[in-house]
């Protein structure tokens, strides 16, 4: 594919690596980027010659999550909710895909761009990376597969503060598999991700379905709905009922950079 996709695709022994490639706007996601990576899972989850699908971003990010510049939903739950869903169904393609899934994760990995890489299958992280989900900061919520993954407490002091982790603290918690030195994420998860290729399909696949069916019985998918719901609500307030005044204002007057520097000032160390 040509560098001007905003997702590149590659098959090699077995493996279809998928890139998100906006790596001058850190592979924010944006709404043909969705429609782009959703083309390529679907090809690659068809293709006989792929066994395991690696997804990572170009440049100096994973994904500084969903694209800020390209402006808001509106005001009306209603749209944040179907937009929301819309989120939650992107997710689960990548849970319901039978093939495994691999993320390759370093520099920022952020909100939705968090979520992204934490859905896969397993998360491969560089010395780099930093993982978080800030939006909380400005009152705006995700329905978040955080909870199933490192625990109540945890997942409860991960959302309130928003702050990135650093890889090594992320793997400590269980957010990701294993942290390798900074530049070498990519070639250890297709190192992987070779290895599982080698693998039986069939076994492979099971051993997904099986794990996966764990949470489905515990309730992950009907979480996520209620999630959606709770988020569209939430984003769907004013700025006065969700105290965020200030920083609406300072958005509107000086600039997105403006507004993420006062959201975030509290939260610096």
């Amino acid at each position: 594919m040509s560098d001007e996709r905003l997702v590149l695709y590659a098959v090699e022994d077995g493996v279809a690596t998928i890139t998100l490639n906006r790596p001058d706007k850190l592979n924010a996601l944006s709404r043909p980027l969705y429609a782009e990576l959703e083309a390529a899972l679907h090809a690659a989850d068809a293709a006989d010659a792929v066994r395991v699908i690696v997804l990572t971003g170009a440049g100096r990010a994973f994904s500084a999550g969903a694209d800020l510049s390209a402006g808001g939903l509106g005001r009306g739950p209603k749209a944040r909710w179907e937009s929301y869903e819309g989120n939650n169904a992107r997710q689960f393609l990548l849970w319901a895909i039978k093939k495994p899934v691999l993320a390759a994760v370093h520099g920022w990995c952020l909100g939705r761009g968090s979520e992204l890489a934490l859905w896969c299958d397993v998360v491969i992280a560089s010395e780099d990376a930093r993982i978080g989900q800030p939006e909380i900061r400005d009152g705006s919520i995700v329905a978040t597969i955080i909870p199933w993954v490192i625990g109540m407490q945890r997942a409860k002091l991960f959302m309130w503060l928003g702050q990135p982790l650093p890889a090594r603290e992320a793997e400590r918690i269980g957010l990701v598999a294993k942290v390798v030195p900074e530049g070498e994420a990519l070639a250890e998860t297709v190192r992987l991700a070779r290895m599982i290729a080698h693998l039986p399909p069939v076994a492979a696949q099971a051993v997904k379905r099986l794990v996966n069916g764990v949470y489905e019985q515990q309730g992950i998918r009907e979480a996520q709905a209620s999630g959606a719901l709770l988020a569209a609500v939430v984003a769907g307030l004013t700025p006065a009922e969700r105290g965020s005044e200030e920083l609406d204002r300072i958005r509107e007057e000086q600039g997105l950079k403006a507004y993420l520097q006062a959201r975030d000032a509290p939260f610096r160390d």
